[in-house]
This record gives structure tokens, C-alpha cells and sequence, in this order.
């Protein structure tokens, strides 16, 4: 799939642990010099691990949320903005925010009738 992040398009793809070396030691990155989110697909004997989250779908959309959000800071050129390598543009926890609550304040602004 293939969205448009700031008028450039990023393509999205779910990639298994398997056929992504990138995924190894993360659930997800954001190539912007290729234009690419990948976020991790589990594989059926992962979800049935014991420890494995119960909702791995809502948690891959989640992840998606976060990468496409990096996509977003770097088109708007506010990634480059940071006075450090972890300012607030590039800092993870900044991002999952922007990527947990997103779908918070969209359905807010959806019904206050502001969008």
C-alpha cells in the first residue's frame, strides 16, 4: 500500500522477522530516504506464544501509527529541526504518543465537528 505523507508517497508494507533483517531488534522503522514504513508481521506460531500480546493486529496498526508519524516529521522537515540526535522530533516517546493518542484526538475532533 501507498500513502501520501506531506505530498510524497511512502509505501507500507508488513514484513515477517523471516524477510527483514531491519526487524530483528524492532517491531518497525522508517526508511525515509526510501520512502518506507515497515512494521513487523507476526507469524501464526508467534501469536501463539505465551507471552506474545493478545491483539498483535491492533498493536501492528499502532506501530504503523508510529512510523508513518516519523515519515511525517521528516517531510515536514521538523526531524531536522533538533538541536540533538533525541530531540523532540526524533524522540520515541514523543512519536508513540503522537501515534496512541492520534486516534484519540481524530475522533474528538470528528465530533466536535472541527475537522
Amino acid at each position: 500500500m501507498r500513502v501520501s505523507v506531506l505530498g510524497v508517497q511512502y509505501a507500507l508494507e508488513y514484513r515477517t522477522k523471516a524477510n527483514d533483517k531491519g526487524l530483528e531488534t524492532c517491531d518497525g522503522y522508517c526508511d525515509t530516504s526510501a520512502k518506507l514504513c515497515v512494521v513487523r508481521k507476526y507469524t501464526a506460531a508467534e501469536r501463539r506464544e505465551p507471552l506474545s500480546l493478545k491483539d498483535l493486529d491492533a498493536y501492528m496498526r499502532k506501530c504503523m501509527r508510529h512510523e508513518l508519524t516519523h515519515a511525517f516529521l521528516y517531510e515536514s522537515g521538523l526531524s531536522v529541526n533538533g538541536m540533538s540526535p533525541e530531540s523532540w522530533p526524533t524522540n520515541e516517546e514523543m512519536v508513540d504518543w503522537m501515534a496512541i493518542q492520534g486516534p484519540k484526538l481524530y475522533d474528538a475532533w470528528k465530533r466536535a465537528g472541527c475537522l
